[in-house]
């Protein structure tokens, strides 16, 4: 049926008679490699789950809402509006080969997604990862949590279970281009930029009155807003080197040279990919629009102000940009979402902000 029409989602249960979920979506990754692949499962399939990373792109639960088949559906219909050109959809296909869901991550959803799941399980979860380990208490011992602790469960408890489920998405998409080729772009100064953005988004978002969903997404958007740099700097190094050799010769924003060398930039490959793995609307477009975001319109504030603030506000204060220059501020965006004069006071909340 596929060879005939192919779909842009396919939805599989894990258990199948003949084959199961995981050995079907295989198939559909290397023959329809544009095919959104989303696996049904109850909790007692997780290890077998867990095994099926890299084939499927999402794990819904059995029985599923609908809202949440719904949303992965918006996901999909998304990133068609961001990457409308089949080739470009394929370049993005062979970058999701690059790297892959964190299995730690997806457990942590399974039990965030079970009520029943108590804080000291999940803190279990974690210790069993001894890096992962060492990250989370080194970030939530930094100045700006303000915590001391060595308590895992305690560091949790602090955090929030949504934050510490990005963080570990964070760090373990991170983790998995130490060693890699990267074009010149350093993993330790994006990711100081990543968390120090997450940081600052968060800020923002709560000096607006966001509500507390809001100002997870933000935190989110911010730390994985630069995703997609990863991901194009490793696919293509010698390619990637020269977006950041033309970006400083022709004093131009670093996306900008993205386009001209690609034909797409960081913000449509790391959401893209964001979206795949079906992470919340609202996160997907604050990294897709992080740079425009006039383009998400509305009047109300959003995640992606937010992230695009923040940006910006990380990058004039520490001057992390290399030579770049700063991105620019879209100030008719803030002025129709009520924020016209925000910046000086978001910049001075920031500047009194913990270091981080």
């Amino acid at each position: 049926m596929m060879e005939r029409t192919p779909f842009d989602v396919v939805v599989s249960d894990l258990r199948m008679p003949g084959m199961n979920g995981v050995e079907f979506l295989k198939e559909v990754r290397e023959r329809y490699p544009l095919s959104t692949r989303i696996i049904y499962s109850s909790y007692a399939d997780q290890q077998v789950m867990l095994g099926g990373a890299g084939k499927a792109h999402q794990f819904l639960p059995k029985p599923c809402p609908t809202e949440w088949l719904r949303a992965a559906l918006q996901r999909t219909a998304l990133i068609h509006s961001l990457l409308p050109d089949p080739i470009m959809r394929q370049k993005v296909a062979k970058m999701e080969r690059v790297v892959s869901l964190p299995a730690l991550y997806l457990q942590l959803v399974r039990q965030i997604q079970s009520v029943e799941t108590p804080i000291g399980a999940i803190a279990a979860t974690v210790s069993e990862d001894l890096g992962m380990t060492a990250q989370i208490l080194k970030i939530v011992n930094s100045a700006f949590f303000g915590l001391s602790t060595s308590s895992i469960a305690e560091a949790i408890s602090h955090l929030g279970l949504e934050t510490l489920k990005y963080l570990v998405l964070a760090v373990g998409v991170f983790s998995q281009f130490e060693s890699r080729k990267l074009g010149g772009l350093s993993l330790s100064t994006l990711w100081q930029h990543s968390t120090r953005t997450a940081h600052a988004a968060k800020l923002i978002a709560k000096s607006e009155g966001a509500a507390k969903n809001q100002v997870e997404d933000s935190f989110a958007g911010g730390l994985l807003h630069d995703l997609g740099k990863l991901l194009l700097a490793s696919q293509y190094p010698e390619l990637y080197e020269t977006v950041g050799r033309n970006a400083r010769e022709k004093n131009a924003e670093w996306f900008v040279e993205e386009r001209n060398i690609f034909g797409f930039d960081h913000a449509q490959v790391g959401s893209s990919l964001l979206g795949l793995w079906g992470l919340p609307l609202t996160v997907v477009e604050a990294v897709a629009y992080h740079h425009s975001p006039a383009k998400i319109g509305g009047r109300s504030f959003v995640p992606v102000a937010a992230v695009h603030a923040a940006n910006l506000l990380v990058q004039t204060q520490r001057l992390s940009h290399g030579g770049i220059p700063s991105p620019q501020l879209d100030r008719d965006y803030l002025a129709n979402i009520g924020c016209a004069n925000a910046l000086d006071r978001w910049r001075a909340e920031l500047d009194n902000a913990p270091a981080i």
